[in-house]
């Protein structure tokens, strides 16, 4: 007579007992006795453990920018048994020391941009998470200097720059260091 824990299995009365489709309520700890004429024989207990294959709760954010040297955070929340373990990879290839639910850039540079992904795995088996595209997102940058104006006395002076860089842009006049109020 085969128990799970201290529960008689039904039916369960022959040298081996097998569970065709294991569930989580399948594991825990087995046992069986063996009766004779002479008696009774427990054996020694042992245990079920039922892996569960990971699954992504959360996925990563699709797209994420950031300005150049900012923090760029990507995330993925995932459940499995036994714990999974997690492998980041940019543009396919796997990020060195990248192996928690969190994966931190410090001070975003040109070169981090591109496809992130993550490889959730554990002894059920794995899956890769949606891509997440990085975008660093330039300083805007003067590719015009304002020129110096000379105007006669109660006539208009205007100043103008050009600037390049990930839009959009906005803009604030100053003079002497102060900000001149409706200059943008």
């Amino acid at each position: 007579q085969w128990y799970q824990g201290n529960d008689p299995i039904a039916g369960a009365n022959s040298a081996s007992y097998t569970i065709n489709s294991v569930s989580t309520n399948d594991a825990g700890q087995y046992k069986v006795v063996v009766t004779s004429a002479a008696g009774t024989a427990t054996s020694n207990t042992v245990t079920l453990t039922v892996n569960i294959p990971p699954v992504i709760t959360t996925q990563p954010a699709a797209t994420q920018s950031v300005a150049l040297g900012t923090a760029a955070n990507f995330i993925v929340v995932a459940t499995g048994s036994p714990a999974p373990a997690f492998q980041w990879s940019k543009d396919g290839n796997p990020i060195t020391g990248a192996t928690s639910s969190v994966f931190s850039i410090g001070s975003a540079v040109a070169a981090d941009a591109g496809i992130y992904t993550v490889v959730v795995s554990n002894a059920g088996g794995s899956v890769t998470s949606s891509a997440s595209v990085l975008i660093v997102a330039g300083l805007p940058v003067i590719t015009q200097q304002p020129a110096s104006v000379v105007a006669n006395a109660g006539g208009s002076a205007t100043f103008s720059v050009t600037a390049g860089g990930t839009q959009p842009f906005t803009y604030q006049w100053r003079k002497a260091g102060g900000v001149i109020s409706g200059a943008t």
